[in-house]
């Protein structure tokens, strides 16, 4: 475990003051905060517009799933270009060699090298946060369902590291590794999306759990399901575990 954390915090320290992920931080920043300002004034013109009686746009699903559906489409894009440093560019390097002849298992490369992705892309998902949690002085609302959110985009996150890690852990080139991150991260969020049209009794219910937008719009709606964890978490664990595989091959070549 002191190997895994040895390697997480270099690597995180590495891509955390790289000129590139202040870009990445800037770029994200700036888009968060044009959408964020417009909608907060569309949500004040459609609560002016309530009549006495009816229910008037809600926080949570009106303005707060807006924001984290942005910074999902975001994390989408820029998770891999942020992943791609952890082993194509070692490999580029010829510092990926180092680490195998290191005394250190394929394992705790691979989760310290998920750990600094990790770790890296949640920068980005707390600064997200300030502007819900920034809207506490204009209007009062309850924290557990926007918590419950982040909770689900933070668990979404993390299936995206575990997807950029892996496609780095392929090739040696930064670009290639990019492009497949992003064509892997799409697959992975459609891949259930089918289950509407079919009707088959076996499908059906297959593809519906195979859906992380059906389990991740659930975390949005403030619902915390044991079945969503244990998806999220088991995507993840997959992912990891190919890299491990991939990193464990490369000792034998």
């Amino acid at each position: 475990m002191k190997a895994t954390f040895a390697i997480a915090w270099r690597d995180f320290r590495s891509l955390f003051l790289s000129p590139m992920m202040y870009l990445i931080l800037g770029f994200c920043a700036v888009l968060m905060s044009f959408f964020y300002l417009r909608n907060i004034i569309v949500f004040a013109a459609r609560s002016r517009m309530v009549m006495p009686g009816q229910q008037g746009p809600s926080l949570q699903i009106d303005l707060f799933a807006q924001h984290i559906s942005l910074v999902h489409l975001l994390l989408i894009l820029v998770t891999p270009v942020m992943t791609m440093r952890l082993l194509a560019e070692e490999k580029k390097m010829k510092t990926f060699d180092l680490l195998l002849t290191s005394p250190i298992t394929a394992t705790e490369i691979a989760v310290g090298k998920y750990l600094a992705g990790l770790y890296s892309v949640l920068v980005l998902v707390f600064i997200s946060l300030l502007y819900p949690l920034g809207t506490g002085f204009l209007a009062s609302f309850p924290m557990a369902p926007l918590f419950g959110a982040y909770l689900g985009l933070i668990l979404v996150v993390s299936i995206y590291v575990a997807v950029g890690l892996f496609t780095s852990s392929l090739t040696e080139s930064v670009v290639l590794s990019v492009v497949l991150g992003w064509i892997l991260n799409l697959l992975v969020f459609f891949v259930g999306q089918a289950a509407g049209n079919y009707s088959d009794p076996f499908w059906s219910p297959i593809l519906e759990h195979l859906s992380m937008a059906e389990h991740f719009y659930s975390f949005i709606l403030g619902t915390i399901r044991t079945k969503s964890l244990i998806f999220f978490i088991s995507i993840s664990a997959l992912f990891v575990f190919l890299t491990q595989r991939v990193i464990e091959s490369s000792r034998w070549r």
